[in-house]
């Protein structure tokens, strides 16, 4: 009787590590590409898509699957899922998925200490998937993938100056030059600049340009807009601040620009003082 017992024992044992082997031998997991989409100031979804290929003959089924996602070794999201209609896995065949992550910079930031720094993250994708046939559980293949995704970077906004073309009584033909400096290590095509610049509360102009600028990588443009004003709509104290040597100044509104993974909408809003210069 007992040796009856440890033969089944034995049995079950090596009946499991056969049927272990079999779906390793059957199934493989790989991922075939990770793409960035709905990228935003806000965050991005990280996308792996997964190649699922089965090389036997038979019909497997994707049942569930478990899987963190680590950045920078730390633990950003974790999720268990049944799956209640199956995924079919067609015999010596390719089968291609797709599991996107959400990332959210907020949420990131608060989880990583000093991650808002970096230019981009390391993600670890790590887990098991569970397969079965027509009749039962056939077992777990684990998975690891890595890659990276970039951290945005707000633009930043400098003064360059104020040129007084014509001054009268009633009014004045001014330019403002403003520098976009691009923090990324991405490029940024600006494609429409929606802005408002004051001099101290006084709205001087509110426009629309959709002159392009190319910003590469860490590098900068200066961006350039003439400005008639009418001292009797805009304040006549705006006529004393124009033959300052410089004033405070406000530059807001919204950047329209292009990404290598999409558009994105910037908005910024600098405050600070601006040198006043007259032409000749």
């Amino acid at each position: 009787m007992k040796t009856t017992s440890v033969f089944l024992v034995f049995f079950c044992i090596f009946s499991g590590l056969v049927m272990s082997k079999s779906l390793k031998d059957d199934i493989k997991i790989s991922v075939t590409e990770t793409r960035i989409k709905d990228f935003s100031m806000a965050g991005l979804s990280y996308v792996f898509y997964v190649q699922i290929s089965n090389s036997s003959s038979s019909e497997y089924y994707l049942s569930s699957y478990d899987y963190r996602f680590l950045v920078n070794q730390e633990e950003y999201f974790h999720l268990q899922r049944p799956l209640k209609n199956k995924i079919k896995i067609e015999p010596r065949k390719n089968t291609l998925l797709s599991f996107p992550i959400k990332i959210t910079y907020a949420h990131l930031f608060r989880l990583i200490e000093g991650m808002e720094k970096e230019d981009h993250a390391e993600g670890n994708w790590t887990g098991t998937m569970s397969f079965s046939d027509a009749k039962k559980e056939r077992g777990r293949l684990s998975f690891s993938f890595s890659g990276e995704f970039p951290i945005f970077k707000s633009p930043e906004i400098q003064f360059l100056s104020l040129q007084v073309n014509t001054l009268t009584i009633g009014g004045a033909d001014v330019t403002f030059e403003v520098s976009i400096i691009n923090p990324n290590i991405f490029d940024l095509l600006v494609e429409r600049i929606n802005y408002r610049s004051y001099l101290r509360s006084n709205l001087i102009s509110e426009k629309v340009s959709s002159e392009e600028l190319d910003i590469v990588s860490r590098g900068e443009k200066s961006f350039t807009f003439p400005v008639l004003i009418n001292f009797f709509e805009v304040g006549k104290e705006v006529y004393t601040m124009l033959q300052r040597t410089s004033s405070l100044s406000r530059f807001e509104g919204e950047i329209e620009a292009k990404t290598v993974w999409g558009r994105v909408k910037i908005p910024f809003d600098k405050t600070g003082r601006v040198t006043i210069s007259r032409t000749s």
